[in-house]
C-alpha cells in the first residue's frame, strides 16, 4: 500500500490545478477511496499514515487558496475534504480492531490440496532437510502446517508411518515419487513454452512479409 495514495487521487489533482468543474465527482470518488482505506483493519496504521499524509496536502492547499483569489468553490471543497479527513483520523485512531485470528487468515488463503496426503508429507520433509524454515522447526510441525492451512487432517501417527513407507520405497531409484514428478511436469511445461516461443519467432517475419 502506498501512504501516497490519497494524494494521487482525481480530487487532490484536480484541487492542485485549481479545476472546479467535476470537483463534486471528484471529492465523492475521494470520500470512497477513504472508506475503503480505512476498512482494511490489517493496516490500521498504514490507514492513519496515509490520511495524515493527505490531510498535510489539504492544509497547505487551504494555506494557498487563502493568499490566493480564488472561486467559492474551489476553497469550500478544500475546506470540506480537511475536515472530514480530519474527523476520520480522530474515529479511526479510537477505534480497536480485534486481530484476526490465525484460522480466519488460514479461510482466506482458499487452496485446497487435492492431491494426496503422502505428497504432502514428503514436500514437508524435504522442506525440512533443505532448512527452508530455519533450524529450529521439526518436520513434523512444518507437515501440519501445511496441512492446516490447506485443510488436510494429517495426525502426528500417519506423518510417521507414511515417512516411513517412503523410506522403504525401491532404494536404487529415487523415493521421492511427488517431488519428482513435480520436476518432470514443470520442465516439459517450460520446455513446451520454449517450444511455443520459438515456434512464434520463426513465423513472425513470414507474417509481416505479406
Amino acid at each position: 500500500m502506498d501512504r501516497f495514495a490519497l494524494t494521487e487521487t482525481q480530487f487532490i489533482r484536480e484541487l492542485i490545478a485549481r479545476q472546479n468543474e467535476n470537483l463534486h465527482i471528484s471529492y465523492k470518488d475521494f470520500v470512497m477511496q477513504v472508506y475503503d482505506l480505512c476498512r482494511n483493519k490489517q493496516e490500521k496504521g498504514f490507514a492513519v499514515s496515509a490520511l495524515l499524509v493527505v490531510e498535510v496536502e489539504i492544509s497547505a492547499l487551504q494555506t494557498a487558496t487563502q493568499r490566493e483569489d480564488v472561486n467559492n468553490a474551489l476553497v469550500s471543497f478544500i475546506d470540506k475534504a480537511l475536515h472530514f479527513v480530519r474527523n476520520t483520523i480522530s474515529h479511526y485512531k479510537e477505534v480497536d480492531f480485534i486481530p484476526t485470528g490465525a484460522d480466519e487468515l488460514i479461510d482466506r488463503v482458499g487452496l485446497n490440496w487435492t492431491a494426496n496426503k503422502t505428497a504432502l508429507i514428503e514436500i514437508g520433509y524435504a522442506f525440512k532437510v533443505a532448512k527452508c524454515f530455519g533450524n529450529n522447526i521439526s518436520a513434523k510441525e512444518i507437515i501440519q502446517k501445511l496441512a492446516k492451512v490447506f485443510g488436510v487432517d494429517m495426525p502426528d501417527g500417519y506423518i510417521y508411518k507414511k515417512y516411513a513407507e517412503m523410506r522403504t520405497r525401491g532404494k536404487s531409484d529415487s523415493r521421492t515419487y511427488f517431488i519428482d514428478t513435480l520436476g518432470a511436469q514443470l520442465n516439459d511445461h517450460m520446455f513446451k513454452e520454449d517450444t511455443k516461443d520459438e515456434k512464434n519467432k520463426v513465423e513472425e517475419p513470414s507474417m509481416s512479409s505479406h
